[in-house]
């Protein structure tokens, strides 16, 4: 490995979260969410306590996607003496069930994945009187296990990939590392990675980024919502990394921070220290370096507007979006930020965000395009009066049509981006770093 490429795992591994026994979920038991596997069966719940009265599966699904050697385990209590078994089935290539012995009282179940799986489901057979349910994923926060390279686009034979280990941030020499294709473990300590290899013609890609000049070392921040926190590994963040260090090798790095459900008040407050939710700790480490240049792309969870005003107002009004911004680019400043680059709303599949119209209960709807536009004009105001960069995808994507526009993003909420979305707004990213040469 070349010296060059090792101190850029370093840089990738401080940009990874830690978190100890991370918590995947601990029931509430606030209601019936535990029902008969293949059926609308639902189990009784009654003061915080489920109630199995037979010796069927009863499952609980858990959506998220988790990496091969993930180690991960189930505990709950059964207030009876009934005897029961623990069960976590796992989505991957075909769905496998597993199974712990047989357990009394308090009770625990330990699975290494055996693949990657999409998605979980939890298992409990045996009558009794369930409470205190969690799953919580097992591993060694002192260690990082980091591919390199950790994404390729190409249309011929990638770069092979190879694993390291580190502890503590120390590169760990002749380590026991366990390899499944593009995935990996570090069993001793629970450390898994992936790397990713997307198939497909770049030369729409490399006609644009190889026109963009990095004289020297460039460190990236990035704040946003779920559209570049989803598909983390392969969206377009890390697409945009890619295509800037394939033609400045080792020159760009990208400490990616998004975070699902992010609008402008809660990017403040989380860089306040007062963010609360799973995501509370996402900036533990944002401020341990310098960066040259921040892109800030959020809108959607912002101007999202309930139907209780008639989706008359959004979440973030244009005047708090303004207060919070503001406030927003004076903590950037403390973190040695000049060059900041705001980028648009994208635009919706408004079609689709309209059918949660026909919700009967009090909710909201996203994608509303009076309420983006206006968001939109906010963010070119702002970056006219701090002379910062104001980048337009919005336009682009109004501009395709709604049969081109629908491609971009993902058909069942007309918001997130879908892989061809991904690429659009990757390769407008490095369209607009070509023609501005923001980072310069």
């Amino acid at each position: 490995m070349k010296k060059s490429s090792l101190i850029l795992l370093f840089a990738l591994l401080a940009a990874a979260p830690a978190f100890a026994d991370e918590v995947l979920l601990k029931d509430p038991l606030n209601r019936p969410t535990w029902r008969i596997i293949n059926t609308a069966n639902f189990a009784k719940v009654e003061k915080k306590v489920l109630y199995i009265d037979n010796d069927k599966q009863y499952f609980r699904a858990i959506p998220n996607t988790l990496l091969f050697g993930t180690k991960l385990k189930l505990q709950v209590t059964n207030l009876d003496s009934t005897p029961y078994k623990l069960g976590i089935l796992v989505y991957g290539k075909k769905p496998v069930r597993h199974f712990s012995k047989e357990l009394t009282g308090t009770g625990e179940f330990i699975l290494e994945l055996p693949e990657t799986s999409k998605s979980l489901g939890m298992l409990i057979v045996g009558k009794g009187r369930y409470t205190n349910i969690s799953l919580t994923r097992i591993f060694d926060n002192n260690y990082t296990l980091v591919p390199y390279p950790a994404y390729q686009m190409c249309s011929g034979k990638p770069e092979p990939v190879s694993f390291n280990l580190f502890h503590k941030g120390k590169l760990v020499e002749n380590a026991e590392i366990t390899e499944n294709g593009l995935n990996a473990v570090h069993r001793p300590s629970g450390a898994v990675a992936q790397a990713y290899i997307v198939k497909a013609d770049t030369a729409e890609f490399d006609a644009v980024a190889k026109n963009i000049k990095l004289k020297e070392k460039h460190c990236i921040l990035y704040l946003g919502d779920s559209l570049s926190h989803y598909d983390l590994g392969f969206n377009h963040v890390n697409k945009l990394e890619y295509f800037l260090n394939k033609y400045n090798p080792d020159q760009a790095v990208i400490y990616n921070y998004a975070c699902g459900g992010d609008d402008i008040p809660r990017i403040v407050d989380r860089l306040n220290g007062k963010a609360r939710g799973k995501y509370k700790d996402r900036y533990h480490d944002l401020a341990t370096r310098k960066y040259d240049t921040a892109f800030v792309f959020l809108g959607h969870n912002d101007t999202k507007a309930s139907s209780g005003k008639n989706y008359k107002v959004p979440i973030v009004t244009p005047a708090n979006q303004r207060k919070y911004y503001i406030q927003l680019f004076a903590k950037l400043k403390t973190l040695g930020v000049k060059n900041v680059i705001l980028v648009s709303s994208t635009s919706s599949n408004y079609e689709v965000c309209q059918k949660v119209k026909s919700l009967k209960r009090l909710h909201n709807m996203f994608g509303i395009p009076e309420h983006q536009e206006n968001f939109n004009k906010v963010l070119q105001q702002l970056a006219k009066e701090n002379s910062f960069y104001y980048m337009d995808v919005y336009t682009p994507m109004v501009k395709m049509g709604q049969a081109a526009k629908a491609k971009l993003l993902n058909p069942k909420d007309g918001v997130h981006l879908s892989p061809a979305g991904h690429d659009f707004i990757a390769l407008k990213t490095l369209e607009f770093l070509r023609d501005t040469k923001a980072l310069r």
